[in-house]
């Protein structure tokens, strides 16, 4: 037994009947005060970056308007705006980032920032883009009615609200949280694991807060002798599926539904050196939902997988937990060792096979994957290599290398060691590293690798070992340069080995690319394919005498008594198999009556593939697909031409001219797929141009400033942001846009938009009828081109009598875009078309004298300028949310204009 220092009742008590004087209530307080003296650790590692999320609420990839998201204070000022992929889940309260990569579909929630976000803000990551890992649905829990209790063998149980928890002296220090799986996806292409598809960014690191674990346990009276096989066991709230049944543990079967837990030896709970805490804050604020508010358990060099989210209970025992998950999950088995023999050869209860500590890894984050450098132009020039690396058991990381030549010569490259030791000498984070690689000497070069040391002469091994559960993978990471000529020009391009989740590229997909052997035998010798280890594509052909089934008719079973999805074109009636299905089903009812493909293949096998064919019922015909498909090319109503763009698919258009407009926009002339076609853009409508911009797929609106009346051809008007001190990286796709050379192309899909204007005054404006007599038009930037596009096309058409007032806001006089032609059309057309401009900075001499204006738009403004209120007088806007949100929509509805005719782009 545990020694105790006196006998109490079993019961619960408050912290306040607690024996050692030490330990009442008023002294934990005092503590707690005294550590305020101390340096902080934001002093140390602050500022910390933002935690508010950027949701991505529509999968066109749009997001709030930066102005909602620098007025956001935290997550919950963005209740309002969920991730599409979690409207209709259980998580859809949540605020999420949409920039973290989804490894299993939409439902549960597994994602890891991309490796650009890590490269970006290297040491402290954002709380909102650290990694997940959920087995369900996420608990929505409450602050003031959670409570924690620590039992088991202790003499006094304590049963303690989170006021009382947060009442006792605190220990904070960052920590490096690690998937178990992280890199899985590397494993995962030599030969299917039962891990879903982790990259290299599952892991992260915050500055963790709470109660030092051996504190609670010592106010349970727990004593720090006499600890030899004792365990202490840590319980969450969560309710998961039972994996395989009861267990082999006839004392403690396991039911339908089993909690999530584990537990650590005594001795390493009670040992100080090792700053197992009960966490409730991260980066200075409460826990975010996902990562486990209100309380979660922090155990410094350990998986993530140990650290249990929504803690409930902490329980002292006489032997290590029998809990469920303790057992299946985290294990790293022998390399031979199939699905099968793991369950009739008992494998996951042999101790000696669990996975606590971490293993020694690194990777690199720059360059990216697809990143490219010029050959000409850099020659001459370094480019900075760079990564992480991390170990386990409080080891520091000594060294990191890297070589360019397959490991004949190991360059040591320069380590930043941020994180101070603890008072115990333990060092519990990753580090980042840089290393000045000389372009030349990628001549030649075929292969980038990096491996860590750590201060017990750990390294990393040169070749994979696989195992079942894909955990623990560290071989050194390989980054492949290839030499591509693109026109005249030769560049680097470099490929990492994968990328997350189901996205698609790495060096590993490719079987002339994969590793000869992992363990257990040659790997062509076990039939490996030479396409990415995922659940097989069938054909779109329906098997023979199979019974066909359109899509329409699949949407209609699209309820918990009646539940049909779609897997590789195949039908199946999921119905019966809601109960049996081991990740609940809840992740099979988000995707009923829909093709359930990307979510299927993203954490199941081939075996689980075969599994499903007792619940077959038929093949989805292909040609209600093509129903759905716009199959004919389409031809533009307005001229008779063929129509360019596609609003389903994105199409790659290949710029032909680019033209300097000022210091910092310039237009881009783009060639449509032949000379005779036409975009095919309805007025007032935009389009979505897309690429991958370092390693990101970004994609952002834009309104051309040509319509269906331009032959073969689509210009657009573009203002580029560079970085500054309040958007350090400055405007991503903007950049991109600028970088962009004639030749190179661009990814665009449409038509998208709210509004479309028929002519004569009729229009559309989500989807209903109006009719305009007026148009107050306010533009402010770039935000000139769609009310322009709208302008255009009114003053082409004689017989179109709406008049039009336009104001146009810019900070000075040269950011005016296309003013020539909106001067030119004042004085074509005074009767229908009038222009007031005002600038916010500095105006040129007899700016006023002109007419126009200098300051912020207004109500006074407003007033004297624009066309007053009416019902046949709208409003149409397009600038900076600020502009619009502040100056714009206030001051219009208090000249009486109408909410109904105001209308943003």
């Amino acid at each position: 037994m545990v020694l105790v220092r006196k006998k109490v009742s079993e019961s619960s008590v408050d912290l306040t009947t607690l024996i050692k004087p030490s330990t009442s209530i008023s002294n934990l307080q005092a503590a707690a005060e005294a550590q305020k003296i101390t340096t902080c650790c934001k002093e140390l590692y602050g500022p910390y970056p933002s935690s508010v999320p950027v949701p991505m609420t529509h999968k066109d990839g749009r997001t709030p308007s930066p102005y909602v998201i620098a007025k956001a204070e935290n997550l919950w000022d963005l209740s309002s705006y969920p991730d599409h992929r979690d409207v209709g889940t259980p998580d859809e309260w949540i605020p999420r980032d949409g920039k973290l990569v989804r490894l299993t579909g939409r439902h549960p929630f597994n994602v890891e920032p991309p490796l650009s976000v890590h490269q970006q803000y290297k040491f402290i990551t954002p709380t909102c883009l650290h990694y997940v890992r959920n087995h369900g649905a996420c608990p929505n829990l409450k602050w003031d009615e959670h409570r924690v209790r620590v039992g088991g063998i202790v003499p006094q149980k304590l049963d303690l609200s989170m006021n009382q928890l947060v009442s006792m002296p605190a220990r904070e220090l960052p920590v490096t949280l690690v998937c178990a799986g992280n890199r899985r996806k590397e494993q995962n292409m030599i030969r299917q694991t039962i891990g879903f598809n982790w990259g290299a960014g599952g892991v992260s690191t915050n500055v963790w807060k709470g109660v030092l674990l051996r504190d609670l346990l010592v106010a349970a009276g727990v004593s720090d002798r006499d600890m030899a096989g004792k365990h202490v066991e840590f319980i969450g709230k969560e309710d998961l599926p039972n994996k395989v049944g009861p267990g082999p543990f006839k004392d403690e079967p396991w039911g339908k539904l089993v909690k999530y837990g584990t537990s650590v030896p005594l001795a390493r709970a009670m040992n100080p050196a090792y700053d197992i805490i009960v966490a409730y804050e991260a980066n200075g604020e409460k826990l975010q939902p996902d990562h486990g508010f209100p309380v979660r358990l922090i155990i410094p060099g350990y998986i993530g997988g140990r650290m249990i989210k929504w803690l409930t209970d902490i329980n002292v025992l006489e032997h290590e937990t029998k809990n469920h998950y303790h057992y299946h999950d985290n294990r790293i088995l022998p390399p031979h060792i199939t699905a099968e023999e793991s369950l009739t050869g008992g494998w996951w209860y042999k101790p000696e096979f669990i996975f606590n500590e971490l293993n020694i890894n690194s990777a690199m984050t720059a360059p990216d994957h697809g990143e490219t450098i010029d050959l000409v132009k850099s020659i001459g020039s370094t480019y900075e290599v760079g990564g992480y690396a991390y170990t386990g058991g409080g080891r520091r990381i000594t060294r990191v290398e890297i070589t360019t030549d397959g490991g004949k010569h190991w360059q040591v490259v320069k380590v930043k060691q941020i994180e101070k030791p603890t008072d115990h000498g333990m060092y519990w984070c990753w580090t980042w590293w840089t290393y000045d690689l000389p372009v030349a000497d990628l001549v030649g070069c075929k292969e980038i690798w990096c491996r860590a040391w750590d201060e017990s002469n750990n390294t990393q091994p040169n070749d994979p070992t696989w195992n079942l559960m894909g955990m623990g993978n560290n071989q050194v990471f390989r980054i492949k340069v290839h030499l591509d000529q693109v026109g005249n020009m030769h560049q680097f391009r470099f490929e990492h080995p994968t990328k997350p989740g189901q996205q698609q590229g790495g060096w590993m997909t490719k079987l002339s690319d994969k590793p000869d052997s992992a363990g257990f035998g040659r790997l062509l010798e076990q039939g490996q394919d030479v396409v990415e280890a995922v659940a097989p594509v069938a054909s779109a052909q329906p098997s023979s005498g199979s019974k066909l089934i359109s899509m329409a008719d699949v949407r209609k079973h699209n309820k918990e008594e009646d539940v049909w999805i779609v897997v590789n074109n195949k039908v199946y009636d999921c119905t019966e198999y809601l109960d049996l299905h081991p990740g609940g089903a809840d992740s099979i009812l988000i995707n009923a009556g829909e093709d359930a493909t990307e979510d299927f293949v993203a954490i199941h096998s081939t075996k689980a593939t075969k599994m499903l064919d007792k619940f077959l019922i038929g093949d989805l015909d292909p040609a209600s697909l093509m129903e759905e498909e716009v199959e004919e090319e389409q031809i533009c109503a307005k001229t008779g031409r063929k129509i360019a763009l596609d609003p389903k698919h994105k199409q790659a258009f290949t710029l032909q001219k680019k033209t300097v407009l000022s210091r910092d926009s310039f237009e881009l002339d783009f060639a449509l797929q032949s000379p005779e076609h036409v975009l095919g853009l309805p007025t007032g409508k935009h389009i979505f141009l897309s690429a991958d911009v370092k390693g990101e797929m970004v994609m952002r609106r834009y309104t051309p400033i040509t319509s269906d009346h331009d032959i073969g051809c689509v210009k657009f008007v573009i203002k580029a942001y560079p970085p500054c001190e309040r958007f350090p990286l400055g405007g991503k796709f903007s950049q991109h846009l600028e970088a962009l050379e004639v030749g190179q192309t661009i990814d665009m899909r449409g038509p998208v938009g709210e509004f479309d204007y028929h002519g004569n005054g009729k229009f559309l404006k989500e989807h209903e009828e109006c009719y305009a007599t007026h148009f107050n038009m306010i533009a402010g930037g770039t935000g000139i081109t769609p009310v322009m596009q709208i302008a255009s096309e009114i003053l082409r058409n004689g017989d179109d009598q709406t008049k039009i007032s336009l104001v146009f806001g810019a900070r000075i006089e040269g950011d005016l875009l296309c003013r020539a032609t909106m001067d030119e059309w004042a004085a074509k057309y005074p009767d229908r078309f009038k222009a007031h401009y005002i600038l916010s900075d500095a105006a040129p001499e007899g700016w006023a004298e002109s007419g126009h204006s200098q300051g912020f738009v207004g109500k006074q403004l407003f007033e004297e300028v624009l066309y007053p209120c009416g019902d046949n007088t709208y409003n149409l806007m397009c600038g900076p949310p600020v502009m619009l949100e502040r100056g714009c929509t206030p001051n219009l509805k208090a000249l009486e204009h109408k909410e109904d005719n105001i209308f943003s782009f």
